[in-house]
C-alpha cells in the first residue's frame, strides 16, 4: 500500500464516507480522475466489504464522446465491474434552460446517476472531484458573490454522494496512474480557456501557487473542510428559523419580515439561501439574496427577478417567492352551461332549481338572479377605477380599495378576475358578488358561479 492509497483510506475513515455493505455506484467519466477511483475501489473493495458498479454518461459534446464510452464499458469488463451508461444531448437542455453547457452537464449526470442507484438498489454514488476541483469551486464561488455554503466548496458528502479522493491534488492522481501503467483518456475541452473552471485551472490557481502558496489547494480545502463542519451546526440552527420564519402555501415561499427584524444578517442570508435552494432547486449568488433583503425597505407589492423565471414580491408581513408563470389577459366571453380554464383556475356557469340552492360560507361558489344578469358573461382582469356594489355593504367600492380592504396579496391583487355582464360587474371571483344581482324571495330563475382550484 504506497502513500496516495494510505492518504485516501485515513481520509475514508475520517469521514465514515463507505460502509461495510455498502453498494457503490461509481461516476466514471473515463478520465484520470474517475479512473484512478475505480482501480483504488476495486483493489480495496474487500477491505470495505462493497460491492461496485460503474455509471458513464455520454455528453455528445465531442468527436470522441463514442470512444470515451467504449473505453469505459472495456475497463469495467476488464476489472469485472457492472457497466451502466446513457446518452444525453447536453448542448440542447443547456441551450432549452438558457444554461451553460457545464451546468447542464452536472444536472443530467446527477438526475441519471440518481435514476441508476435507486433502481439498481445502490446506496451510495461516489464521485471523483479532487482537492483542486475544490479550489476551482470556491474562487468561482466567491468570483460571482455567494454564502458560506459556496466558501466551503464541494461537500464531502452528501445524501447519498460520497467523495472519498476529494484529499488528492491532480498531480498525485496523474503520480499514481503512471507509476502504476493505468491507462485514462483525456478531454482535449478542459485544455480550452474559454471555460470558467479551465481559466482558473490554467491560469490563476498556478500563478497564486507560484507568487502566493505552493500548497494552496490543500489549503482551500482544509477551510473547506472546517467550514462544511461549521455548516452542519449552522443549518441544525436553521430548521428551528424555517419553522419560524417561513412557509409554503399554495407553491409559493412565503418568509416572514419579522425574520429581517429579529436575526443576524449571517442567519438571515443563510436562511434565504437555503430556503431558496430547497424550494426551487436555486443555487443562490449572494445578489440574489440582496435583492430579497431590499424588498424589506420597498413597498407592497415591490418585485425583484431572480434566476429561472423566479421572482419575489413585498407583500404586508411577508417576502413571497415563487415561480412566474404566465397569465391570460385577453377577456374569455362564457355563456349558462359552459366552463372555461382562465390561468390556474376553472370558472363555470350553470342553471339550478331553488331547490339546489345551498348558501354556505364558501365564496369560491354563488348564486344570481338570472333575470338580472343575462346569458352573456365576460371574465376579465380588473382595472383601474372599476366599481361595484358589494354585497353585505352600502354604496359602491373601487375594486382596488375593496381588495386593499380585505388585505388580498400584492401577486394576487395583481391577477384578480371579475365576472361581467352587460359591462358591469357581477363577481369579484372567489371574493364578492355584487348587492345588484343577489337571489331573493322573488327570484324565479338562478344561476351559479363556481370558482375551480386546478
Amino acid at each position: 500500500m504506497n502513500s496516495t492509497e494510505q492518504k485516501v483510506i485515513r481520509f475514508i475513515q475520517t469521514h465514515s464516507l463507505i460502509n461495510y455493505g455498502d453498494k457503490i455506484l461509481i461516476a466514471l467519466s473515463g478520465g484520470p480522475d474517475s479512473v484512478f477511483l475505480l482501480h483504488f475501489l476495486k483493489k480495496f473493495s474487500p477491505k470495505f466489504g462493497i460491492e461496485l458498479a460503474a455509471f458513464h454518461l455520454n455528453h455528445s459534446l465531442r468527436k470522441s464522446a463514442d470512444k470515451e464510452q467504449k473505453f469505459c464499458k472495456q475497463l469495467c469488463e476488464e476489472l469485472s465491474i457492472p457497466f451502466h451508461s446513457s446518452k444525453a444531448d447536453v448542448k440542447s437542455y443547456a441551450k432549452k434552460n438558457k444554461i451553460s453547457v457545464e451546468e447542464a452537464g452536472r444536472i443530467i449526470r446527477y438526475n441519471l446517476l440518481n435514476d441508476c442507484a435507486e433502481k439498481n438498489y445502490y446506496t451510495k454514488i461516489t464521485t471523483a472531484h479532487n482537492a483542486d476541483d475544490n479550489a476551482e469551486t470556491v474562487l468561482l464561488n466567491i468570483s460571482k458573490g455567494t454564502g458560506i455554503k459556496g466558501i466551503a466548496g464541494i461537500p464531502v458528502f452528501r445524501e447519498n454522494i460520497i467523495r472519498p479522493i476529494l484529499c488528492l491534488s491532480k498531480s498525485e492522481i496523474i503520480s499514481y496512474l503512471k507509476e502504476k501503467k493505468i491507462k485514462y483518456v483525456i478531454d482535449e475541452s478542459n485544455l480550452s480557456e474559454k471555460y470558467e473552471r479551465n481559466f482558473l485551472r490554467l491560469k490563476i490557481i498556478p500563478q497564486l501557487e507560484e507568487k502566493i502558496n505552493p500548497a494552496f489547494v490543500n489549503s482551500v480545502l482544509s477551510t473547506s473542510i472546517n467550514l462544511q463542519s461549521f455548516i452542519n451546526y449552522f443549518e441544525k440552527n436553521l430548521s428551528e428559523l424555517k419553522k419560524k420564519y417561513s412557509e409554503e402555501v399554495n407553491g409559493k415561499l412565503k418568509i416572514k419580515i419579522s425574520l429581517f427584524k429579529n436575526e443576524e444578517k449571517f442567519f438571515q442570508s443563510g436562511l434565504v439561501i437555503n430556503l431558496l435552494s430547497e424550494k426551487f432547486n436555486l443555487k443562490s449568488e449572494q445578489k440574489d439574496v440582496e435583492k430579497i433583503i431590499s424588498l424589506i425597505k420597498k413597498k407592497v407589492g415591490t418585485t425583484e427577478t431572480l434566476k429561472k423565471k423566479i421572482k419575489a414580491i413585498r407583500e404586508r408581513d411577508y417576502i413571497v417567492v415563487f415561480v412566474e408563470r404566465s397569465h391570460n389577459e385577453k377577456p374569455i366571453i362564457i355563456r349558462v352551461g359552459e366552463s372555461k380554464k382562465v390561468n390556474f383556475h376553472t370558472v363555470s356557469i350553470s342553471k339550478v332549481d331553488a331547490s339546489d340552492v345551498k348558501l354556505t360560507p364558501d365564496k369560491n361558489i354563488e348564486y344570481v338572479d338570472a333575470d338580472l344578469t343575462g346569458d352573456n358573461f365576460l371574465i376579465r382582469k380588473w382595472k383601474p377605477g372599476d366599481k361595484f356594489n358589494p354585497i353585505g355593504m352600502k354604496g359602491t367600492k373601487k375594486i382596488s380599495d375593496y381588495l386593499n380592504d380585505i388585505k388580498t396579496e400584492a401577486i394576487e391583487k395583481k391577477n384578480q378576475l371579475v365576472l361581467t355582464s352587460k359591462n358591469k360587474i357581477v363577481w369579484v371571483i372567489g371574493k364578492r358578488l355584487d348587492n345588484r344581482f343577489k337571489i331573493t324571495t322573488e327570484t324565479k330563475n338562478i344561476y351559479k358561479f363556481e370558482l375551480i382550484n386546478v
